[in-house]
């Protein structure tokens, strides 16, 4: 079996939907406490999420109780699915498998108090936590995160509208937004550069000509 997790209860069959990989899919996940981390609304700036060697699910917070913020007071229903049909390595996450067709729910199990179960998990040893925490190497890694999807998302126009980037992303942004407007490049009245270039491209020919 696979699972699906949705906030919607009731599922009979579940339809594919175009979601950040821009084609029709229906998602599922081998782990149970996997699917259970996707059974509210969350993005990349609320957590990283990761599988470590062993398959455990590993959750780096982006920002102060954000595991709370998120989880807390919500339910969702866990869809048990026959493997039947899906595929792996479709996508850039690893535990992620998709179907392109529709597929029927086997089973359907409410879990009236997800930030509960998640919490009963940890206590399990099947989930990791990493509370937002002031250290350097905290704080280094959640910084790449934020940056890679900032980037990648072309996420900056949020700040004006989302809360969690006006409290907790400023900084970062208004960063990135200074070394991105072009005053580092050098000038093309620079006329120095042009021998070095010249020279470069004499002493590396092109070694397909």
């Amino acid at each position: 079996m696979v699972y699906h997790v949705s906030s919607t209860p009731g599922i009979k069959v579940l339809t594919p939907r175009i979601s950040t990989h821009k084609k029709p899919y229906v998602y599922a996940i081998e782990s149970l406490v996997t699917g259970l981390l996707f059974g509210v609304r969350h993005d990349d700036f609320d957590f990283c999420i990761s599988t470590n060697s062993q398959g455990i699910p590993e959750v780096y917070e982006c920002y102060p109780n954000s595991f709370c913020a998120v989880y807390q007071g919500k339910s969702c229903s866990l869809y048990e699915l026959k493997e039947d049909g899906f595929q792996r390595g479709m996508t850039t996450w690893s535990p992620e498998l998709v179907c392109e067709s529709e597929v029927p729910v086997e089973r359907e199990i409410p879990i009236d108090d997800l930030y509960s179960q998640l919490l009963q998990e940890r206590e399990k040893g099947n989930l990791i936590l990493h509370p937002y925490t002031d250290s350097p190497e905290h704080r280094r890694f959640i910084s790449e995160h934020i940056v890679d999807r900032l980037i990648r998302f072309d996420a900056f126009g949020h700040l004006e509208t989302d809360p969690r980037f006006q409290m907790y992303f400023r900084p970062i942004i208004d960063a990135l937004r200074s070394i991105m407007d072009g005053h580092l490049l050098i000038g093309a009245d620079n006329a120095q550069l042009f021998p070095m270039v010249a020279e470069s491209a004499d002493k590396h020919p092109d070694p397909d000509a």
